[in-house]
């Protein structure tokens, strides 16, 4: 199934192909693998305030013509794509003043790329995160990593959520919505604890994601079809999160519910760091991820992370490894 919904993401909505191959997992159907979605929600909450890093991964050139792709694979040097980046929001509003102003509206980039024979793809979100900061915050610093200890960030959306669309150079689109209030959308009534309406909790030291629900459609055309509906949650400790100075570390358990497949996983993030400022991606590490229940009940599927932003290797529970590239920080 990721061959008829990875390929039909890769070729019709961003203008490329990446890890479509031949076989099918059940752990990847209707859309992203328990690992990818996971890696989303834990790196947007960690990037929640920090300016680019919750824009977009850069998109792939336009696809280019068979002519043209048989003579750059002649070419020892190869045919370079210039583009032209435009970019707004990254900002808290109002100024960081400290949790007397209390609460924050945090604008995400949205950003717009003109490739050199004139083709576009864009980035946007629909509308801001809600930011609060914890009475133990100073009224300096905006980025949790230069916070006090004890200082505890909460991000949350409004009734809805907040949707992230990519466009692609073909016209087609790709829009995911996360809506942290999460309580009663999971399909599983045994995950604990049951997910709810409190946001994303972040400290120097921890990530909590009380309750967020991802829904999202990819439109071919005329026609749109949905692949995300998951809701994610930790436990009330959260991931753990260690800062190197250089780096942050992060360790411990998502649980994924798949509400269109109606499966459950819990994904654990296995010394995952996040070293690129630039970047919202991990640059190394690995999220491995167990199925509680469905066809692959007992299985595992494993994401492993590059030094490249965005760049990494699943190897689902049933299938051969595939090269991916991470579009989502939510």
């Amino acid at each position: 199934m990721r061959t008829i919904v990875g390929c039909l993401l890769a070729w019709g909505v961003l203008g490329f192909s990446s890890g479509c191959g031949d076989h099918t997992s059940s752990s990847s159907v209707a859309g992203p693998s328990s690992s990818e979605v996971a890696t989303s929600v834990v790196s947007g909450g960690l990037n929640n305030n920090a300016g680019s890093s919750m824009a977009w991964n850069a998109p792939p050139p336009p696809r280019p013509s068979l002519l043209r792709r048989a003579v750059d694979a002649l070419n020892p040097i190869g045919t370079a794509w210039a583009a032209t980046w435009t970019c707004t929001g990254g900002k808290l509003s109002p100024t960081f003043g400290g949790p007397g102003l209390d609460p924050y509206s945090y604008a995400p980039l949205s950003c717009k790329v003109t490739w050199d024979d004139g083709l576009t793809a864009s980035s946007s979100w629909s509308g801001d995160f809600t930011l609060v900061y914890g009475s133990s915050c100073d009224s300096t610093h905006a980025l949790i990593e230069n916070q006090t200890a004890g200082c505890e960030v909460t991000r949350t959306t409004g009734a809805g959520g907040n949707t992230r669309s990519i466009t692609g150079p073909d016209g087609n689109s790709y829009a995911i919505d996360h809506d942290t209030n999460g309580a009663g959308t999971g399909w599983d009534p045994s995950v604990t604890p049951a997910p709810n309406d409190d946001g994303v909790e972040l400290t120097q030291s921890s990530l909590v994601i009380s309750g967020s629900h991802l829904t999202g459609t990819v439109t071919i055309g005329s026609t749109a079809y949905k692949i995300w509906d998951h809701t994610v949650s930790t436990g009330a400790g959260g991931l753990t999160i260690a800062d190197t100075g250089t780096s942050r570390v992060v360790s411990g358990e998502v649980t994924v519910q798949h509400n269109i497949l109606r499966y459950t996983a819990t994904s654990t993030f296995n010394s995952v760091v996040y070293a690129d400022p630039t970047c919202c991606f991990p640059t190394s590490g690995n999220v491995t991820t167990t199925f509680q229940n469905g066809p692959d009940v007992g299985k595992q599927e494993t994401l492993v992370f590059s030094a490249a932003c965005g760049e990494a290797t699943l190897t689902p529970a049933v299938g051969i490894a595939e090269n991916l590239t991470l579009a989502h920080c939510l």
